[in-house]
């Protein structure tokens, strides 16, 4: 309701609602609830609404535009209330004093930096069309940055993030496995990972598993390689008599050739 109404309205139904709470606090009441003080205000802009159109009836009745102070009094007697008492009232020793609101500054609005002089509309444009925006409007300007392609920034780079990650990794161990620590008085100062300790550390320079699966695993790369190069012989000599053979590039794919002679061994004597 607040929203649709006048701008202008609502100022003076907050001013009526000051005026209101100022009332009930000189009669004695510290709190008040919302309604109440809503009620309030409906009723006493209702009552000067009723005084208003009253004062301007008794001063068009007397063929006047505006009204007097003698209107005002016909209409309060018209309502039915005391004219006497209006003074002895605005005499009280316990009525309050409202302050006037402050000038507040306008705002003061910031000026836009302006780089370099804005051109001029052409023939062919309005000059009521807005400007043209400053020359570094359209000036293109990088915001990233171009990547490091230089051999030694790039060592020096991987080289500080693999320590990093290490010393990451080392800390993260440390606080979450056993530790050792280097100085027995001080137990949060250089914290070492604890050694796992092994009851036969002589057995792993003797049975040399890494080397053994490393052999391993170089044999059954052969081993595969010398199964799939008899798979694609057998594949390609299957199909050698649907397909020249002299159209495989590579010789190593080719079927192998027998001779049709064989040459005889000559005896001597």
């Amino acid at each position: 309701m607040a929203s649709s109404m006048d701008p202008r309205e609502v100022s003076r139904r907050k001013a009526l609602k000051v005026a209101v709470s100022a009332l009930v606090y000189e009669v004695g009441f510290e709190k008040a609830e919302e309604s109440v003080l809503e009620t309030l205000t409906e009723m006493l802009q209702s009552f000067l609404t009723e005084l208003g159109r009253s004062c301007r009836g008794y001063a068009e009745l007397a063929g006047r535009s505006e009204g007097m102070m003698t209107d005002v009094f016909m209409a309060l007697v018209d309502m039915g209330q005391n004219v006497q008492s209006i003074q002895s009232h605005a005499r009280r020793h316990t009525k309050s004093v409202f302050l006037p609101p402050a000038h507040t500054a306008a705002p003061t609005t910031l000026k836009t930096l302006q780089v370099g002089d804005r051109p001029s509309h052409p023939s062919h444009i309005p000059d009521h069309l807005p400007a043209f925006p400053d020359p570094h409007t359209y000036i293109r300007t990088l915001t990233n940055k171009a990547p490091v392609t230089e051999y030694q920034l790039v060592r020096e780079k991987a080289a500080s993030q693999k320590r990093d990650i290490e010393r990451a990794l080392t800390r993260f161990i440390a606080k979450t496995g056993e530790t050792q620590m280097l100085f027995p008085d001080n137990t949060e100062a250089y914290p070492l990972i604890a050694v796992k300790p092994n009851p036969l550390p002589y057995l792993d320079a003797l049975l040399c598993k890494e080397q053994d699966q490393v052999n391993e695993g170089s044999s059954m790369d052969e081993s595969d390689k010398k199964v799939k190069g008899q798979e694609t012989g057998q594949q390609i000599g299957g199909q050698g008599d649907s397909q020249d053979v002299e159209s495989i590039d590579n010789p190593y794919l080719r079927p192998v050739k027998l001779s049709r002679f064989k040459k005889k061994n000559k005896v001597t004597s």
